[in-house]
């Protein structure tokens, strides 16, 4: 597909297919109003979650198992630096790229901001949003910093914490996670009844959200330590994440209430991680449809990072015809952001990626 092409050999379908959902529900999310009150009214109205609990989940999995064997060798504290170098070209090009896209197009008029909100260091040095919320610009971003952080600190304390905690080093640190992040929301946030400041405060702050990553994190570790548990257990584990998803959609809640500020965040991201022991054993899947999924997964970072934008230039510049041509302007966003992304990912993604594998082959 356009010159990308995937090796199957280290993929896992299952999680492919978990990551391609995940970026649907992102996507649709962010155009879904476009077709309020037309014919497809009822894509808008249904019942996804936030794309992004997805991901957080997927991201702590899959550097969850990467840290524990990193942790277990002898040359840890190098391969961490490995894993440094490597994760802010997998993650900083593309960031950086769009911090200066959204810019230009401020400064175009193209899309409208308040640059003086947040300072525009702290988006330089991602931290806009560790314990208070930004405001007025990037919107988009508020996932990055969250996930850069935990990539930062997690292997030193799985690391630092080995020697005197052993295999329970990771769950440890889960722990102090769940703790501090539960502790902060109860705390800080405690009250929290508009949905404007729930949503940037609770959903979008580092310390109100880092425990949905650690939920990840768990799950490679029980995958891990207890392996033929994780087999055996896969479907029951999925029926109660189904199960666990609809309790959240049915249960009634007033904003600002202990549950949904400790309890909710959590509800979806506990959900997507009781999947992962069958999603994980779904090694292969052959065929075009297949094929497809696993392309939307490899670029679903330049897609997360580009259609934001697009939409902004939807209700934007196109404003007048979006509100008058609904279904058209929803499927017109999606072809702007499918072009995006494969722009960005060729411009931007793709010489990252080949200079990180020049710079640390694989040993």
């Amino acid at each position: 597909m356009l010159g990308i092409v995937i090796s199957t050999r280290q993929r896992v379908f299952g999680l492919d297919l978990l990551r391609a959902f995940a970026i649907f529900c992102v996507v649709h999310r962010h155009g879904k109003h476009l077709i309020y009150g037309t014919k497809l009214d009822w894509l808008a109205n249904m019942p996804l979650p936030h794309g992004v609990d997805l991901f957080f989940v997927l991201s702590g999995f899959l550097i969850g198992l990467s840290v524990m064997k990193m942790a277990s060798r002898e040359d840890a504290w190098h391969r961490t630096w490995r894993f440094y170098g490597k994760t802010a070209l997998r993650i900083l090009p593309n960031y950086y790229a769009l911090f200066l896209i959204n810019l230009l197009m401020v400064y175009c008029g193209l899309i409208a901001a308040d640059l003086t909100a947040t300072p525009m260091y702290q988006y330089l040095t991602l931290t806009q949003n560790v314990f208070t919320p930004f405001l007025g610009f990037y919107w988009e971003s508020w996932s990055v910093p969250i996930q850069w952080w935990f990539y930062i600190f997690f292997p030193v304390l799985v690391i630092a914490l080995r020697r005197v905690a052993g295999r329970w080093a990771l769950p440890v640190v889960v722990l102090l996670a769940f703790v501090g992040s539960a502790l902060f929301r109860a705390t800080v946030c405690m009250g929290v009844d508009d949905m404007f400041h729930y949503d940037i405060l609770v959903r979008k702050t580092l310390a109100a959200r880092t425990d949905s990553i650690y939920v990840g994190v768990l799950a490679a570790w029980v995958s891990s330590e207890f392996p033929v548990f994780w087999k055996r257990c896969r479907w029951w584990a999925l029926a109660a994440g189904v199960a666990l998803f609809a309790a959240e959609r049915a249960i009634g809640y007033t904003l600002g209430g202990f549950y949904s500020i400790v309890v909710l965040p959590m509800m979806v991201p506990v959900a997507v991680g009781l999947t992962l022991p069958a999603l994980s054993s779904w090694r292969e899947a052959k065929g075009k449809v297949a094929k497809c999924i696993m392309v939307v997964s490899l670029l679903s970072y330049s897609m997360f990072m580009i259609n934001l934008l697009m939409a902004y230039i939807i209700d934007g510049p196109m404003g007048e015809f979006s509100k008058t041509h609904g279904e058209v302007a929803y499927c017109l966003f999606w072809l702007m952001v499918v072009a995006g992304t494969f722009l960005l990912y060729y411009c931007v993604e793709r010489p990252a990626m080949r200079l990180r594998e020049r710079l640390y082959p694989k040993q």
